[in-house]
């Protein structure tokens, strides 16, 4: 008999590279992020990271609340250090998964489909503050970094004969000025995995990772549990930065939108997690007499 753990992943795309023999179920952030865990237990989670390298990646990864596959594009000449304005300028860092539908046409199985084609955007410029706890960690990577169309998180792997046989032609768009590729996303998921193991149990607790993993399977009325605990992901970080803009600045959707060029407020709202500690002290802000 098939497992229902075996059936939901049958029931995935068809991967492949490190995906084909790893097992990988989504967490979500709208389900799984009730509101930013807190200056103490994020940097006790960045404290686990030893490798300096991964360490500026995260903290930027954090700062920028990008996407993986757009902060590792990131340049040195995307970014500004103006100390006068206590901020870090950033500019023209790129935005990927946009696109504009061509036109539309009806697959084998009778599903309409559409032809599509990239968008290449770029974010409207936006600024880090320097006093915040991570930021000293972005700055020092960047006076690392003195060829400004250097790469900020270049891959050590050369692109040999062997390599273009593996992986075929090289983007050329993506060389920066000293030939090299970025790191690539399953650098940075297996960096937050390894991160992940190194968690104490209190910490996890902190950071709302001490629940089980749950996940719907097609069929099934109720949720089968993957794990007793979830973990780290990718994309923890950017619902992380948002919750953390509006607990520590107010942001409110307006201010989301504008910061990270997000186009519909479906989006913010994804992300953003004001959770019920920061619910209450918004009501005590309004009302100080009640308390």
């Amino acid at each position: 008999m098939i497992s229902e753990i075996e059936t939901l992943t049958s029931l995935e795309p068809s991967r492949v590279g490190y995906w084909a023999s790893h097992d990988y179920f989504r967490l979500s952030v709208t389900e799984n992020i009730e509101e930013f865990v807190g200056w103490t237990a994020l940097l006790e989670l960045f404290s686990l990271i030893t490798v300096p390298i991964q360490k500026a990646f995260f903290a930027t990864l954090f700062l920028t609340g990008g996407r993986v596959s757009e902060v590792l594009q990131l340049k040195r000449n995307n970014f500004e250090v103006m100390e006068k304005e206590g901020v870090v300028k950033v500019s023209k860092m790129r935005l990927l998964k946009r696109y504009v539908k061509l036109d539309s046409y009806v697959d084998g199985e009778g599903k309409k489909r559409w032809h599509t084609q990239t968008l290449y955007k770029t974010r409207k410029p936006f600024a880090i503050q320097l006093r915040e706890p991570l930021a000293a960690l972005l700055v020092q990577h960047l006076n690392s970094i003195e060829q400004p169309e250097a790469l900020l998180f270049p891959s050590p792997q050369r692109h040999t004969r062997n390599f273009k046989k593996v992986h075929g032609p090289v983007d050329t768009d993506r060389l920066d000025v000293n030939k090299k590729l970025p790191y690539t996303s399953t650098w940075a998921y297996l960096c937050i995995r390894q991160t992940n193991r190194l968690a104490s149990k209190n910490l996890k607790q902190r950071l709302s990772l001490d629940e089980p993993f749950m996940v719907s399977v097609l069929g099934k009325k109720e949720q089968v549990k993957i794990a007793d605990e979830l973990h780290l992901w990718i994309h923890w970080f950017r619902s992380q930065r948002s919750s953390q803009l509006v607990d520590d600045y107010q942001f409110e959707i307006i201010d989301l939108l504008a910061y990270f060029s997000w186009e519909d407020w479906q989006t913010a709202n994804r992300y953003a997690k004001r959770g019920w500690r920061g619910l209450t002290e918004k009501m005590n802000r309004a009302n100080p007499s009640y308390r």
